[in-house]
């Protein structure tokens, strides 16, 4: 009985501390806050959708190949930075239905979502973003 009430404590007490560095590292990111410095690169400066990757730099090199770079992005009307997938493109850009049709098109999974168009030199959703603009 006492090794049960041990358990349960010491896991609340794992729950706790997981959730508030979980709260830390989940504040608002705004472009001005994902500085080189704090691990974050803008791969398209310029570009109307910004791409910000993150990699954190506290695991070996060994554990580096786990936790591989995430990707992040910003819009002109936003400067919130948002997990790059694609729902959270579409609903950046909730009236841009041609811009939705063209991720479903061209994107399987958000992993390509970082696809360069290198004969365009542009990232692959900036394209695809202006061509439906210009629809």
């Amino acid at each position: 009985m006492k090794k049960l009430f041990f358990l349960i404590a010491l896991s609340a007490g794992l729950l706790v501390i997981s959730s508030q560095n979980a709260a830390a590292q989940k504040g608002i990111l705004t472009s001005k806050t994902a500085t080189k410095s704090n691990g974050y690169t803008i791969l398209n400066p310029g570009e109307t959708i910004m791409i910000y990757k993150y990699i954190h730099a506290a695991h070996s090199p060994k554990e580096a190949e786990k936790h591989g770079p995430k990707y992040f992005f910003t819009t002109p009307s936003s400067d919130t930075l948002k997990e790059l997938t694609k729902m959270n493109l579409k609903y950046a850009f909730p009236q841009n239905h041609a811009f939705h049709d063209a991720l479903d098109a061209n994107f399987n999974t958000d992993a390509e979502l970082t696809s360069y168009d290198a004969f365009h030199k542009i990232y692959k959703i900036n394209r695809l973003y202006s061509n439906s603009v210009k629809m």
